[in-house]
């Protein structure tokens, strides 16, 4: 019969298992900002739930729903760790309080899962992202994105970019990832928030996400800043995320545009297109200020007729 004095020895080893087998994996903290979306919320969390791979941890950092999504996460999700925000942390400063609750937990052996709530994922989702971050630990890994209609066709494969004519290719839209051998990766210039996987030591090295300058789009430039920094920047075709793309709030989801539009999409705060926005990425991204300036009139070309061509008068 096991004595007071054994249980403790017990538990105290079994503790010190555990945070063994935390440093040897690495664990992966999903942070995941979420608003007002709670049927999203509750289909992405059911997702993570029934992942292969069990050395995560999930924050979700709520700001300021009022569907009852806080009342949700705390309800059925037990283990997922709930922050809540009052509105006015946008999606930037939601991810960032959720890396900076991480931070309080993780060591430099760890990394963080930055992810939205309107997208869906398999059981071996982080189980694939963690052996392929295992294999390249200096590189930030985003996830191939295809259609939750059609998971066979991608919708986001990647993005390059000319940082002097602001020229933007998408990579490998409309083809089918099975056209893509295992394994299938692509060089990319930036990396967005769905489902962007990054070592705890790209924080500690370059700093957290900008929320001063990013209130909603701020996803795009920090992994421009590790780059810049010497790390590598990749999308992964085996690392697939299924999306929502119709529950986007975003304006620059829409395929035609009204005068009425305007106003959202050169100055709303939900618009990748906002002005403000476009200014300080090209000031953050810039080398030296000739290659600011060339690639500021092209991106402002670039969104302008974007909105133009699209744009109908009815």
């Amino acid at each position: 019969m096991n004595t007071p004095v054994d249980r403790i020895s017990l538990k105290a080893m079994e503790d010190l298992t555990h945070t063994e087998n935390q440093v040897r994996h690495g664990t992966i903290y999903v942070v995941v900002p979420v608003f007002n979306r709670k049927s999203l919320t509750r289909r992405f969390l059911s997702c993570l739930s029934k992942q292969s791979f069990r050395h995560f941890e999930t924050i979700v950092v709520d700001d300021g729903s009022t569907d009852g999504t806080a009342e949700l996460v705390s309800e059925e999700f037990r283990d997922v760790q709930l922050l809540r925000g009052d509105g006015n942390l946008w999606w930037t400063g939601a991810i960032n309080e959720g890396i900076r609750h991480a931070m309080t937990r993780a060591t430099p052996e760890d990394a963080i899962l930055v992810i939205n709530d309107d997208l869906e994922i398999s059981s071996s989702y982080l189980e694939t992202l963690h052996g392929l971050w295992k294999s390249m630990p200096q590189t930030l890994i985003g996830s191939v994105a295809v259609g939750i209609e059609d998971p066979e066709i991608i919708v986001d494969g990647g993005t390059t970019v000319n940082w002097w004519t602001a020229k933007i290719k998408k990579l490998n839209s409309g083809r089918k990832l099975s056209e893509f051998e295992e394994g299938h990766h692509e060089d990319v210039s930036l990396l967005t928030g769905r489902g962007t996987l990054i070592p705890i030591q790209v924080f500690l090295d370059i700093g957290l996400y900008n929320d001063r300058h990013y209130q909603q789009s701020g996803d795009d430039e920090l992994p421009v800043r590790a780059r810049n920094a010497g790390y590598s920047l990749i999308v992964s075709y085996t690392s697939v995320v299924e999306t929502h793309a119709k529950a986007s709030c975003s304006v620059n989801v829409s395929d035609t545009y009204s005068l009425r539009d305007f106003r959202q999409y050169f100055f709303g705060i939900r618009s990748n297109a906002r002005l403000k926005g476009r200014f300080l990425f090209a000031y953050d991204t810039a080398t030296n200020p000739f290659s600011f300036i060339g690639f500021l009139l092209c991106d402002l070309a670039r969104v302008a007729s974007h909105f133009l061509l699209r744009l109908r008068f009815r």
